[in-house]
């Protein structure tokens, strides 16, 4: 596994985190979570679109 730092607003950090307390995870585990799904999405779209011409 590969470690990353991110940057970002404290404002921000703090959404993660209150989600995070909400569901029994870390705001960085909440992060890894939304672009884990996020970068699936992205995939999905890609090959639709390659399919599609």
């Amino acid at each position: 596994m590969k470690k990353t730092e991110l940057w970002m607003e404290e404002t921000l950090y703090e959404f993660y985190r209150k989600i995070g307390a909400r569901v029994g995870k870390t705001a960085e585990q909440v992060m890894a979570d939304a672009l884990f799904r996020f970068a699936g999405e992205a995939s999905l779209r890609a090959i639709d679109k390659k399919e599609r011409g």
